[in-house]
């Protein structure tokens, strides 16, 4: 079995989630048959290097509160969009962390790198968030390339940038907890991290039961063969980025 897809599964049960007989199956085989690249040991040995430069790092940090507030409402259409209540109340739960991830980056940076934002450059990237709760109105914005039904695919590509960004934060917390954070700050910095690790794990979770459930309504062939489309096309941009990032580093 894959390190990668053995690790998933070990984290799904400790989080309550029993067995998913296909979505299992249909992760096993992908990842063993196209190893995710994020999995590997050139993927952590590059972030372990870039983050010897506080830089890069906070950086980093910025790039990741501006990604998260994207996604939130990338979600927030699709979930306004989707039909079927189940699905569309779990994706908009899923729209609502990701935009306090976003604050909660941009916190992260002013934690670690104090120097580098000033108290009122904190507070406008605190704009990066659209700042969802479950008091806000769930609607599409009008012409938004994402306000479309989400299908088993959009899951399973959710499920799999999950799964990445679980593996970048595993990565994440050691250099800033050991390497950056200041030790009055170390508490709080953790449990930020903590929180952030569990709602990635969460994410996996729910995708991964919501994949289950429509092979259940539709059969286990369309999920085996979606799960090995989107892992070649995760791992062909993931490698696009590595070879970036390499280039940058030379």
């Amino acid at each position: 079995m894959s390190v990668l897809a053995k690790n998933v599964i070990e984290a799904l049960r400790a989080h309550g989630v029993p067995e998913l007989r296909t979505y299992e199956g249909a992760l096993i085989a992908a990842f063993t048959e196209f190893p995710p690249p994020f999995g590997g040991r050139e993927y952590s040995d590059l972030y372990l290097s870039s983050a010897q430069d506080p830089d890069w790092v906070a950086l980093s940090l910025l790039t990741a509160a501006q990604s998260e507030g994207e996604g939130a409402r990338h979600l927030w259409d699709m979930a306004a969009s989707t039909p079927d209540t189940v699905v569309s109340g779990q994706i908009q739960e899923h729209a609502i962390d990701e935009a306090r991830h976003s604050r909660a980056y941009v916190t992260l940076l002013g934690l670690n790198f104090p120097d580098y934002t000033a108290e009122e450059l904190r507070v406008k990237l605190g704009g990066l968030s659209p700042g969802y709760t479950r008091r806000t109105p769930l609607s599409a914005i009008v012409g938004s390339p994402y306000a479309y039904p989400a299908s088993v695919d959009e899951l399973i590509q959710m499920n799999i940038a999950e799964i990445r960004t679980r593996i970048y934060h595993l990565l994440q917390r050691p250099t800033l907890l050991v390497h950056y954070c200041k030790a009055n700050q170390r508490i709080r910095v953790r449990q930020i991290l903590d929180r952030l690790l569990g709602d990635e794990t969460r994410h996996i979770a729910y995708t991964a039961l919501l994949i289950e459930r429509a092979a259940r309504a539709s059969g286990n062939e369309q999920v085996f063969e979606l799960m090995r489309a989107r892992v070649r096309d995760f791992n062909e941009i993931t490698e696009q980025e590595l070879a970036r990032r390499a280039l940058a580093a030379a």
